[in-house]
């Protein structure tokens, strides 16, 4: 029960804070405007539901995939698929995405550079031509091989009036430590 509660208390800390803010009343907007119709997020926690409420309200279908079955309670709003991120294009039977969220899985699980490129060519398997690849990762938290196998495989684009790349300072106990989004298309 106190774990319940004190993870509730943290799970809101964490949906109040400015890089998430951003991410449902900049970024949504964006990538409405962009177009964009069909979202998987990779990785749910209780604290992305105002992000797929904007979503919702902007037009945008999403989907989520967690390893965790737990976090099926947190689940995107047009479907969720309990899993590993490199078995997508079976676990999304057929699905296309013109956008993937990648946010807070790099250093919060997927901890290895082989292991964070088996990932994204899996996620390129359901990317439509021209999608676009939001990486949302904490710099400290990891130890950047990752995300440099990453960004090596992608190539930047700007959103709109967003840049491609944005920093977060770190913010108390919720976020110790800078949060950075950066925003990629397919090389």
């Amino acid at each position: 029960m106190l774990k319940k509660l004190i993870r509730g208390f943290r799970d809101r800390a964490i949906e109040r804070l400015p890089s998430r803010i951003f991410l449902a009343r900049t970024v949504v907007p964006a990538l409405a405007a962009d177009q964009r119709r069909r979202m998987l997020a990779v990785g749910t926690r209780s604290y992305v539901r105002p992000f797929y409420q904007a979503c919702s309200e902007a037009g945008i279908a999403v989907w989520s995939i967690d390893l965790d079955p737990a976090a099926a309670q947190h689940s995107a709003p047009a479907g969720h698929m309990i899993g590993n991120i490199c078995d997508i294009e079976s676990l999304a039977a057929g699905k296309t995405f013109d956008v993937i969220l990648f946010n807070g899985v790099l250093g919060w699980g997927l901890d290895d550079a082989d292991e964070a490129v088996r990932a994204l060519e899996a996620m390129k398997k359901v990317a439509e031509p021209g999608a676009v690849i939001l990486v949302g990762w904490n710099p400290g938290r990891t130890s950047g091989a990752e995300v440099r196998a990453v960004q090596q495989r992608l190539r930047r684009t700007a959103l709109g009036s967003i840049p491609a790349e944005i920093v977060f300072a770190p913010a108390g106990r919720a976020q110790r430590h800078p949060h950075r989004y950066e925003l990629f298309t397919l090389a």
